[in-house]
């Protein structure tokens, strides 16, 4: 049993939490305070000096909480759990979506850099690169579904090619983090807006960011200090909604088409979408060929920030 490797809707009840450390309490407490105790000043320096990155974490070193813009419990088995999904090295996790979209982009991009994104984007999105970047010397480039099999040429022609330091690519949130993993696709960084699926209860608002502990480290060093991560109660309301997640979007992808019958994989129609209807896209996406996770056909593009240039070197 120890050796088997178990799905991660398995792990979601316990994964990352040791009933030991908070009396015996079966199910993760909320830890509602803003800071730890230390042994000794001596640990309390050493956590410092790991957490704003002024040293490598020694071989066995056990690290400690130090204070809840920093690090939290709820906070961080939550990310343990997330990263399961799509198998992912780190997560950060963020008070909104578009905190972890913000975070991300001002961690990666700089005056004179450029930005390659898709469109059409989510509104908030769409303001922050347009409206928010440009005015700190970003220069953003946009494109079309459609012109996807020209990009390679429409950037060339643009004289900025040697400028992309990030292309950031989105597509609805419904699809992650049960049937769309764009790190394996080959993307740097997943974001999600946590309020939507994840969260799944309309009373929570979150986002998150995976990827490999080396770049993730930069989105939660900028997090820090800009101090957007999420708290203790968005940390252990998404714990709770992580433990039903595949059930509840199973059952809703099930149920989506039918709906309306006749419109998407229900009745003579099948498989035809009504452009009329909003929202159709992804169940359509969702009822493909084999869609319940053998070979599910992915949209493209997928959301995801895929970092280029400096983020690579390292």
């Amino acid at each position: 049993m120890n050796d088997r490797k178990m799905h991660p809707e398995s792990l979601m009840m316990s994964y990352g939490y040791k009933p030991e450390l908070s009396e015996g309490a079966v199910k993760c407490p909320i830890f509602q305070t803003s800071t730890f105790v230390f042994k000794s000043a001596e640990e309390g320096k050493a956590f410092f000096e790991v957490a704003y990155g002024l040293r490598e974490k020694r071989e066995k070193e056990e690290l400690g909480l130090i204070y809840s813009r920093l690090n939290n419990p709820d906070l961080q088995i939550l990310e343990e759990r997330l990263c399961l999904w799509d198998e992912a090295e780190e997560c950060a996790v963020f008070e909104s979506g578009m905190s972890a979209i913000s975070t991300a982009l001002l961690e990666f991009l700089s005056p004179g850099d450029v930005l390659l994104f898709s469109n059409p984007l989510y509104g908030g999105t769409d303001h922050f690169i347009k409206q928010t970047l440009t005015r700190f010397g970003i220069e953003v480039m946009g494109f079309y579904p459609w012109e996807q099999d020209q990009l390679p040429e429409l950037v060339a022609a643009s004289g900025k090619a040697d400028r992309i330091r990030m292309i950031y690519v989105e597509t609805p949130t419904y699809m992650g983090p049960l049937w769309q993993h764009p790190l394996k696709l080959g993307a740097d960084l997943v974001l999600y807006s946590a309020t939507k699926y994840i969260g799944g209860h309309s009373d929570v608002i979150a986002g998150a960011c995976l990827g490999s502990h080396e770049l993730i480290a930069r989105v939660k060093g900028m997090r820090t200090f800009l101090g957007c991560m999420a708290g203790p109660w968005t940390g252990w309301l998404l714990l709770r909604s992580l433990e039903t997640l595949k059930a509840r979007m199973d059952i809703q992808a099930e149920g989506g088409p039918c709906v309306l019958p006749g419109s998407i994989g229900c009745g003579p129609r099948q498989g035809h979408l009504r452009r009329a209807m909003p929202g159709r896209r992804c169940h359509a996406l969702l009822h493909g060929e084999g869609w319940r996770g053998r070979s599910l056909p992915l949209p493209q593009p997928f959301e995801a920030g895929e970092a280029r240039g400096e983020p690579r070197k390292h």
